[in-house]
């Protein structure tokens, strides 16, 4: 199984590395790709915890955004394509099946009578994109390459945090609401840190500096090189308190 899996990496990797070729609302150059490993870490780890078949999780993760590019019907359409590609495997007819399924259902079409391993996957890929630090990244990320303004951005998450919040009701399991609710609590207080830092005028204020580092960085717009450059000094002098919300950005990353 894991050299299978390996292989498909490699082609997932080949797919969604470099897609697309340019920011496209909310996708830009590698994001579906790092989205997706950050959702095989937090999916696969709620699989543990929930008894689900742990195996079906993790390709189901992996392959869940591979025709990203078909947009509003990518889940149907990439349930599609797995099944013939895993078609080519000596695999289960079961698993194949039950790893399209969990691909087929993620996009929101989940109900908690579905199975475990399909809400594995479809609350980590909803809690992924939505909430914490890493969605308070995305949304920086995602104005930016609209030509917003930092400080712009900054006010509009009062409207934005409550949007986000609401997505909530679409979790299945309460463990993904455990989640959510703890990278949420997380997210509130990154963004009311920003709101009063900038309007307080705190140049100096160690969470702006690392907003503005983003927001600045938007054209490479990947979180992992980004944070590798804070802690290795590619980022120049790191104001303090950005610290520690660099720290959790890796932590969520990780799927923790």
């Amino acid at each position: 199984m894991n050299t299978i899996y390996a292989e498909l990496a490699e082609l997932v990797r080949g797919r969604l590395e470099g897609w697309p070729r340019e920011p496209q609302g909310y996708h830009w150059p590698g994001y579906t790709y790092d989205h997706t490993l950050r959702v095989v870490r937090l999916a696969t780890w709620m699989a543990e915890q929930l008894g689900a078949d742990v195996e079906t999780v993790r390709f189901a993760a992996l392959l869940h955004d591979i025709r990203k590019d078909a947009g509003r019907d990518h889940a149907e359409v990439g349930a599609a394509e797995v099944r013939r590609i895993l078609g080519g495997y000596e695999l289960s007819p079961d698993f194949v099946q039950a790893v399209a399924h969990a691909i087929e259902c993620h996009s929101g079409s989940n109900t908690p009578e579905h199975p475990v391993e399909n809400l594995c996957l479809g609350d980590a890929d909803l809690i992924d994109a939505n909430f914490g630090l890493v969605a308070s990244w995305r949304f920086i990320t995602i104005r930016a390459h609209g030509g917003q303004d930092l400080a712009d951005t900054i006010l509009a998450m009062a409207e934005w945090l409550p949007k986000k919040d609401a997505l909530a009701e679409r979790l299945n399991t309460e463990l993904g609401r455990e989640v959510a609710a703890r990278r949420s609590e997380r997210m509130h207080q990154f963004c009311s840190g920003l709101r009063a830092a900038l309007l307080e005028g705190e140049e100096d204020d160690g969470v702006l500096w690392l907003a503005r580092y983003i927001h600045e960085d938007a054209g490479r717009g990947r979180l992992g090189e980004q944070l590798a450059a804070i802690n290795g000094g590619g980022a120049g002098e790191v104001l303090a308190g950005a610290e520690a919300v660099a720290e959790m950005l890796a932590v969520e990353s990780e799927g923790r």
